[in-house]
């Protein structure tokens, strides 16, 4: 049986298949899945948007679209169900 995570109301997300996870600034996770090894559809970018109103929940051209609180709860299932400690995004130095 397959262990998955829900993204959105019916987005799932199958943790079997995920081959990595990255936290990238601007509260977004980058996962890389096996699903469709041959083309860039097996990336997603599961992303915070502070326009709820109009794209939450959406998923287009790999983007998925939740609240902040979800992202949390998202990378938080993904680094408990790998056994790992829950990476912390470093913050980029601010150049001018």
């Amino acid at each position: 049986m397959s262990k998955s995570i829900k993204i959105f109301d019916n987005i799932y997300l199958n943790l079997k298949q995920i081959v990595t996870f990255e936290i990238i600034p601007d509260e977004q996770l980058k996962v890389v899945t096996s699903a469709y090894p041959t083309t860039h559809a097996s990336e997603i970018l599961i992303t915070f948007s502070p326009d709820l109103d109009t794209v939450l929940g959406r998923a287009a051209e790999g983007f998925i679209y939740v609240e902040l609180d979800e992202l949390r709860r998202i990378k938080n299932e993904i680094s408990k169900f790998m056994d790992i400690k829950e990476p912390k995004v470093k913050k980029s130095p601010v150049t001018i």
